[in-house]
């Protein structure tokens, strides 16, 4: 039996014997191009065009002659001269007849209508990696342009294979296995946005609209960031819907008023900027003391214009001048690294009162849901998004 691996790194195993070195990189690259091919016949001249562009024809031809003799050699049945690939003068294929696995003939000849969720599933899993992952040759430009092309196709079915896959699994409200297999397309298609949508609808379908809303947070921060972009208005209207609709009655406030570790409670006032930042400073710093970096000096410098108790327990003197953006990130760098040594739970009273600059930092600390640290309402709800100040 003879095994064949062309996904991921290349290997050849014949018999439980890797036989990979004895074929190298280009006798694993012809066995790719053949593959791909199917069972038609490729012909000898173009393979050598390939494989050895800058070669002069008649070396071209010996080396393509070697190549082919070497894996001819190494897949011998010695039943009749039986190999894997079938030669002529001008000609060569593979063998269907003879005994062997390849991950890439089984990946194409998968028909995701016939097959099951766990069947479509399994066969994504053979994957393992790009088409040839990590092999580029030298000086053969029309080689490496139809691996890239290739990857990129394999990569494309793959990820239909699991959409369908989570179709079939959402249609057994197997609603765990679908969302999983979506967000592991999402890593490939970052910013598919019909594909997020869907995302959205199971999340809430499973009974998550938090999860739901902060997912949309990430996506548009991500289209913002990277593409300058913002969300259509189908996935848009989505969001809105769920920040509208009534909290899930599994989830009601009782159930999630006792967050563990330290609790403070923070006020919001729209007309101060950085407010609802300086007053939780100042509240921190009055319970857990001077845990205070040199770096976060500017910080508490500029809050504690706002909120002198910043200031007095930083032991900062007069008021900053930094940016609000620099005040932001200074604020979550200290916010997340002190609930990263406590479990820390901050409860925002008026929080639709709050101030723009502080209004984007909890947007920000929503969507990352930093270790260790729980935003509150008034009531003690878990937040789960920003309310309207309007």
């Amino acid at each position: 039996m003879l095994q064949i691996r062309l996904f991921g790194k290349p290997q050849v195993i014949c018999d439980g014997t890797d036989i990979t070195p004895e074929l190298g990189n280009k006798g694993c690259a012809l066995l790719c191009i053949l593959f791909l091919r199917g069972g038609d016949y490729y012909a000898r001249e173009k393979l050598a065009a390939y494989l050895w562009p800058d070669s002069a024809a008649s070396a071209a031809k010996y080396n393509l002659r070697y190549t082919l003799w070497k894996i001819k050699k190494s897949t011998d049945t010695g039943e009749g001269g039986r190999s894997l690939i079938k030669l002529d003068r001008e000609y060569c294929c593979i063998d269907r007849a003879y005994d062997y696995i390849c991950d890439l003939q089984t990946i194409d000849e998968i028909d995701p209508e016939t097959r099951s969720a766990d069947e479509l599933k399994r066969a994504c899993d053979a994957f393992g990696g790009e088409l040839l992952e990590g092999y580029y040759f030298n000086h053969c430009e029309d080689l490496n342009e139809l691996i890239l092309s290739q990857r990129i196709y394999y990569e494309k079915r793959k990820n239909r294979l699991l959409m369908k896959a989570a179709e079939l699994y959402e249609q057994r409200d197997m609603l765990p296995e679908a969302v999983g297999i979506l967000e592991r397309v999402m890593e490939y298609e970052p910013y598919n946005e019909q594909l997020a949508l869907r995302l959205m609808t199971l999340y809430e379908r499973g009974g998550d609209r938090s999860r739901a809303i902060r997912f949309f947070n990430e996506f548009r921060n991500r289209l913002a960031s990277n593409l300058e972009i913002y969300p259509g208005s189908a996935i848009t209207q989505k969001y809105a819907e769920l920040k509208a609709a009534p909290a899930a009655p599994e989830e009601p406030a009782a159930a999630r008023t006792d967050a563990p570790g330290l609790h403070v409670q923070t006020y919001c006032l729209r007309a101060v900027p950085c407010f609802w930042m300086a007053d939780t400073v100042g509240k921190l710093l009055d319970a857990v003391g001077n845990d205070v970096r040199p770096d976060d000096r500017t910080l508490l410098r500029v809050l504690g214009a706002i909120q002198p108790a910043a200031a007095v327990c930083a032991g900062a003197e007069g008021e900053g001048t930094a940016a609000p953006a620099a005040v932001a990130q200074a604020f979550i760098r200290w916010l997340t690294g002190l609930a990263a040594r406590q479990p820390l739970a901050v409860h925002i009273r008026r929080a639709g009162e709050m101030d723009d600059v502080s209004r984007g930092v909890l947007e920000y600390l929503l969507a990352e849901r930093p270790a260790g640290l729980t935003l509150l309402t008034e009531d003690g709800c878990t937040l789960v998004d920003m309310p309207s100040g309007k």
